[in-house]
């Protein structure tokens, strides 16, 4: 009787035996889903039925091993079976095989990119592999549908930003424009105003040479996060004037220059604008022999009809006539630059030979000649001054007293000229102009 009441006292003082409760992670717990949760293509509901009874009664419990036994038998029974994936990913992630769970839950993400209890998974199983960006993408893909994916997207947003744009600058750095191309798009997709979204943008668009990118991304960054940071200011000024519009180049230079009067760059830039807008507004066929990469003797006449100040409303005292013009589309254009002595004809045959490919001299003669019935002339081209025309040395000598050229040694009077040389040397013809 004793012996029984002891053992009667001690099985009572035990109390009764707890109930089993999960033994999964409890940090870990609010990441898993029933695999059937979000899968909205068509199932076999046996295995879907199977799987989700594996996830409570096998994997809630601790059961990792048997949970990932059933996930074999219903792939097994269907190779294609996404949630016995899913199962499978999700009894790694709780044994702690946190790569292991990646690899299985790759593909199923990949295959179905709103399936909520995959998504949940590989997103914590990126985060603990340290992968943000990866457990970012996850967690955004689902935020509509999970408001935990939401909350940890929120927490995560700006680290995984931060990320992809420091990836984006390591590609382009290693030249892996490919790469950078592709997680850019990932970064645009992601945060497209975001200042880092913005200076990878720029950087990337500079590494690929497209000016036009540039120019968008430049304007992004200056309409908020550097929008006191001159030297943004000035790149932009210059991508305007290279693909964009030549009246907002005109705006930014002329701000630089009331800014930083004493710097003789924004003057110049000033100018160069206000030139890019005159040719900008020019005929369509006038303004594509800018960008010609060899000119013609009529195609120079041209520009000096178009672009040099005062010709075109010149009063002609003396006409001349070239006879192989007459049927010539730019006649008029000819026979104003020819009247005005800017360009000569031959002198034998009364030709222009308006399609023969006008030599550097050539152009640098007629524009000495403008400067040369200035009133009062630059101080440039008083070497040549009455002799309207110079020796070759002379006049690349003016040429580069004049800032046509960097020194007379660059003068080259037999070469071909281009359209962008030819206006560039216009330009400074009227900066010279009283």
């Amino acid at each position: 009787m004793i012996a029984a009441a002891l053992l009667w006292t001690g099985c009572a003082s035990r109390g009764p035996a707890p109930a089993p409760g999960p033994r999964v992670d409890r940090d870990l717990l609010p990441y898993l889903l029933p695999p059937s949760s979000g899968f909205a293509a068509p199932a076999d509901d046996e295995l879907l039925r199977r799987v989700d009874a594996a996830f409570h009664g096998k994997l809630l419990d601790g059961d990792g091993a048997g949970a990932e036994m059933v996930a074999a038998g219903a792939l097994a029974a269907d190779h294609s079976f996404a949630p016995a994936d899913v199962l499978r990913g999700q009894a790694r992630l709780v044994a702690g095989d946190v790569e292991g769970a990646r690899a299985a839950l790759a593909p199923v993400i990949a295959r179905y990119p709103d399936y909520t209890a995959a998504q949940l998974a590989a997103a914590r199983a990126a985060e603990l592999a340290g992968d943000l960006a990866a457990a970012y993408g996850s967690y955004r893909r689902i935020a509509s549908a999970q408001p935990l994916a939401l909350e940890r997207a929120g927490e995560l947003h700006a680290r995984a930003v931060a990320t992809v744009a420091a990836q984006v600058e390591d590609a382009i750095a290693r030249s892996r424009l490919d790469e950078a191309r592709e997680r850019l798009a990932t970064l645009t997709e992601w945060a497209p105003q975001d200042q880092a979204t913005l200076e990878a943008s720029m950087g990337f668009a500079r590494a690929a040479g497209d000016a036009r990118a540039e120019l968008t991304a430049v304007r992004g960054l200056l309409t908020s996060a550097r929008s006191g940071d001159e030297t943004l200011l000035e790149r932009r000024g210059e991508l305007e004037l290279e693909v964009g519009q030549p009246s907002a180049a005109i705006e930014v230079f002329q701000e630089l220059a009331r800014r930083h009067p004493d710097v003789p760059r924004h003057a110049d830039q000033v100018d160069l604008a206000k030139f890019r807008w005159r040719v900008s507004n020019l005929p369509g066929d006038v303004r594509r022999l800018v960008d010609a990469p060899e000119l013609t003797r009529a195609e120079l006449a041209v520009l000096l009809y178009w672009l040099v100040p005062g010709v075109r409303a010149a009063v002609v005292s003396e006409p001349h006539i070239a006879s192989d013009i007459f049927d010539h589309p730019r006649r008029q254009e000819i026979m104003r630059v020819v009247n005005l002595q800017l360009m000569d004809l031959d002198e034998t045959l009364r030709r222009f030979n308006p399609n023969w490919r006008v030599h550097r001299a050539q152009a640098l003669r007629a524009l000495e000649r403008v400067l040369q019935r200035a009133q009062p002339q630059p101080a440039c081209v008083a070497p040549i001054a009455g002799n309207p025309s110079p020796s070759r040395e002379a006049a690349c000598n003016v040429a580069a007293a004049c800032g046509f050229l960097p020194e007379a040694a660059d003068c080259l009077p037999d070469a071909g000229l281009s359209g962008a040389d030819a206006a560039s040397w216009i330009r400074r013809t009227g900066a010279l102009l009283p």
